[in-house]
């Protein structure tokens, strides 16, 4: 990492980002090119989920490939000529969640986290239609710009 100073190695400090993130993006592989994607992330004991509709592209490459880069931030705000905010960059393995009794946990926890008005349990038809996908992370990298830090300089061209 270039701006060494930066750098959050905590794991809990990560986390807490992934929590409070509002939008997780994901790439997946396509052979040819990344796909990259957003989704609303939530954290349950502990892990990254997210929720997406049983079928589609990212379902299908999921199928072919498991892998996943991810990023998210949370904070984020401009101040003059830097901006400031918490993020999180890293690799993780998508995986379905097919156990019931965890996927209904995992739904209560997204709807939790987005104050969603949501009666439990839901309809059967309804838990089908959900998909829940866990992101297994294997790793991350973490960063940091606090407020108070002085701008960086501004680099001075010569034409």
């Amino acid at each position: 990492m270039r701006r060494s100073e930066r750098e959050i190695t905590d794991k809990t400090f990560m986390l807490n980002v992934l929590q409070d993130a509002e939008t997780l993006y994901i790439a997946q592989n396509t052979g040819e090119a990344p796909y990259v994607f957003c989704v609303n992330p939530f954290m349950h004991e502990g892990e990254l989920y997210f929720h997406c509709a049983p079928e589609g592209r990212k379902i299908d490459l999921m199928a072919r490939d498991p892998r996943a880069g991810f990023f998210a931030a949370a904070d984020i705000r401009v101040e003059k000529t830097t901006t400031r905010y918490r993020s999180v960059s890293g690799t993780a393995v998508m995986e379905k969640v097919q156990d019931a009794a965890l996927k209904a946990e995992a739904l209560k926890s997204l709807a939790k986290k987005y104050k969603a008005p949501c009666k439990f349990p839901v309809s059967d038809e309804k838990f089908a239609a959900t998909m829940i996908i866990h992101l297994r992370i294997e790793s991350m990298t973490c960063k940091y710009s606090r407020p108070g830090e002085g701008p960086r300089p501004v680099p001075h061209y010569v034409d």
